[in-house]
């Protein structure tokens, strides 16, 4: 290994290597074994500080399991998940819990996140409680502080949640995720609850604490507009592995996957193009029973034989942007 690439190693505050999660369904038969849901099929990433990946696709793609095993909320059937450095399976459990307030979750319901029967000042001193040592005067103090980075009033602590709106509680979760301080908050659809004047206001927010703190953001989002509009790199997930990842600049200007090309061309156009339009047909394939090959040949509008006998792997298309169809592999030949 290079200096390089040793010193780009050390500067990743997260790094997700072939990470495996399957889920074991309840027997329907004693004479048939038990179905598994391949949520998760080698999925590997990585982000540098003060940096943000945007993880999209469609509902069942496997974005929320992949947040929950980067914080650890979800025990790993393959590969491991690194927090600047640390292996997290690999620490014992009082070490995990020393170890959580380096990365925090915001959750997608502000209104399913938050106490109802605690007041603000509490919400956001708790994880203070559980992850430091600090006396009742420096987490008042640091409550304080992170309520004011986040846009509300001094005196909003002293209130429940049900007295704000949608979008002042989502600030309440960002303020009670940056309380301890951490180098990477995973924000899973942070915005979808909103409405679409709100949603802007949070967005803005979070960028700006990123440029504050230098915080780092893993983002999973359906909203291609969001991804867009906050992250610097995005990754496209189906069923359960990526298929495209690279500079979101680049991948939204330049989609290589067939299926990241319907996604896009999917998004609504005040002014629609002559351009024909990519069309998906068939159904998602089930995460019970994938096939062989690849795992979209069946919706893919370019498919070829090939596609149905083995499964293409992530391969650069061009410097920083990958894409997991036999198609770009031949055409970057």
């Amino acid at each position: 290994m290079t200096d390089t690439q040793v010193e780009a190693v050390v500067d990743d505050v997260v790094r997700a290597t072939n990470v495996v999660r399957h889920y074991t369904l309840p027997r329907e038969s004693l004479f048939r074994p038990p179905a598994v849901v391949q949520a998760l099929n080698g999925v590997s990433f990585s982000i540098s500080r003060g940096r943000s990946l945007g993880v999209v696709g469609e509902s069942g793609c496997g974005k929320s399991t992949l947040a929950r095993c980067v914080m650890a909320l979800e025990p790993l059937d393959g590969g491991r998940v690194e927090i600047e450095g640390a292996h997290l399976e690999g620490l014992t459990p009082d070490a995990l819990r020393d170890k959580r307030r380096d990365f925090q979750m915001v959750f997608q319901d502000p209104f399913g996140s938050l106490d109802p029967r605690q007041k603000v000042a509490r919400i956001v001193a708790e994880p203070l409680e559980a992850l430091e040592n600090l006396g009742r005067a420096e987490r008042l103090e640091r409550v304080a502080e992170v309520i004011a980075s986040v846009g509300l009033k001094p005196t909003d602590i002293d209130k429940f949640p049900h007295e704000f709106s949608g979008g002042q509680r989502q600030r309440i979760a960002i303020a009670r995720a940056l309380a301890t301080r951490p180098t990477l908050i995973v924000a899973d659809e942070p915005v979808s609850a909103l409405d679409v004047s709100v949603q802007a206001q949070v967005l803005n927010l979070l960028q700006d604490l990123q440029d504050q703190f230098g915080v780092t953001y893993l983002m999973i989002s359906h909203d291609l507009a969001v991804v867009e509009y906050v992250c610097d790199e995005v990754a496209v997930m189906y069923l359960g592995s990526i298929v495209e990842h690279g500079p979101a600049v680049e991948v939204f200007a330049n989609p290589v996957h067939p299926y990241t090309r319907a996604l896009l061309e999917a998004v609504p156009q005040l002014v629609p193009g002559r351009k024909k339009r990519l069309r998906l047909s068939g159904n998602v394939q089930s995460p019970i029973d994938l096939p062989v090959g690849c795992a979209f040949a069946d919706r893919c509008p370019q498919v070829e034989a090939r596609c149905r006998e083995g499964r293409p792997v992530l391969e650069d298309v061009s410097r920083g942007h990958k894409s997991a169809c036999f198609l770009n592999a031949r055409q970057t030949t």
